[in-house]
């Protein structure tokens, strides 16, 4: 990221399980639709003992879902996460914002929800053009930050996120409406901001 994109808003969440993160965005994400506002990104739909070839990444534009990981079979080593699809789902979400720019969208009323800044995004990889294509596009973007990828996440967002620690569901989810609640009739976050921390961590 630059300097030229230092007031776009990133809120992050952090501390939770995958399953409570992805819950908590899915929620957020409702909560925002509900108020009025174009939400679009990507979201795991993943539950508790859910083996990894079932979870999806769920489209919040399209409503399509894909497969995140392949079946690489009983007793099977390395990675089964899916380059290719994560990939196609990654520009299906910058197409998205570019569509919606075109329809006159702004970070007045559009949010993007990306399932994560973990270690494939920290790699340079994964959804890391959708996070890229949301700041060019000045839109405020929600996600979570997986404790893998932490290591890279200061030189990634360069000052311009609200990093939330997140001790209970309600808690988060409270510290997630007064984020865009804050971020969008007014620009950007700014008042509000330690009121949202508080929330978030139970305080």
């Amino acid at each position: 990221m630059t300097e030229e994109t230092s007031h776009i808003a990133i809120f992050a969440l952090q501390g939770g399980s995958r399953v409570q993160m992805q819950g908590l965005l899915h929620r957020a994400a409702e909560n925002m639709r509900a108020a009025g506002l174009y939400v679009l990104g990507a979201v795991e739909c993943v539950s508790e003992g859910m083996e990894d070839d079932a979870v999806r990444l769920l489209n919040l534009a399209s409503g399509s879902a894909n497969a995140l990981h392949q079946n690489l079979g009983a007793g099977a080593a390395g990675c089964s996460l899916d380059q290719e699809r994560l990939v196609n789902v990654c520009a299906e979400v910058e197409a998205a914002i570019a569509a919606r720019l075109s329809e006159g969208g702004s970070g007045a009323d559009t949010v993007v929800v990306l399932s994560k800044f973990g270690r494939e995004e920290a790699e340079g990889r994964g959804l890391t053009g959708a996070f890229h294509a949301a700041v060019s596009a000045e839109l405020p973007v929600l996600t979570a930050l997986s404790p893998n990828a932490e290591w890279a996440w200061e030189g990634f967002a360069e000052g311009m996120a609200e990093l939330v620690p997140v001790m209970d569901a309600e808690g988060a989810v409270g510290a997630a409406e007064d984020w865009w609640r804050c971020a969008l009739p007014q620009g950007w976050p700014g008042t509000n901001r330690e009121m949202a921390k508080t929330d978030a961590i139970g305080g």
